[in-house]
């Protein structure tokens, strides 16, 4: 509950301040570019979101639901081409996300622990 309550203020605050001039400001998070992306239904506003998330975002710091979203949310050829390009990445390389990656340092772990008995 509180966390829809936190996304409605972020959401008042960013069109307070203008939806716009929030996305082009080098500050602004992931969060809350794809809070805009959710709940604007101006396409030049979900344009511009989605192509900040897809060029000044690391590809390791975008889920697949985040890509996906952006898939779904925009019309523009381009942002959907390079929205898919990454999709794409992260599928084919399963191994670069956060389960992934606890994955091998739970390995690392035990090799290390095994290494290291008597």
């Amino acid at each position: 509950m509180s966390s829809i309550l936190d996304d409605q203020l972020r959401l008042m605050a960013l069109k307070q301040y203008g939806l716009i001039k929030s996305i082009k400001t080098p500050d602004i998070s992931n969060a809350d570019l794809i809070l805009i992306l959710k709940n604007t239904e101006n396409e030049t506003i979900k344009q511009l979101a989605a192509e900040k998330l897809l060029k000044e975002t690391n590809i390791y710091d975008l889920y697949k639901v985040d890509l996906e979203l952006i898939l779904k949310s925009t019309e523009n050829e381009t942002i959907k081409q390079l929205a898919t390009e990454k999709l794409q990445y992260l599928n084919s390389h399963p191994r670069l996300g956060w389960a992934g990656s606890l994955a091998r340092a739970n390995r690392l772990g035990r090799f290390h622990s095994e290494s290291t008995k008597d």
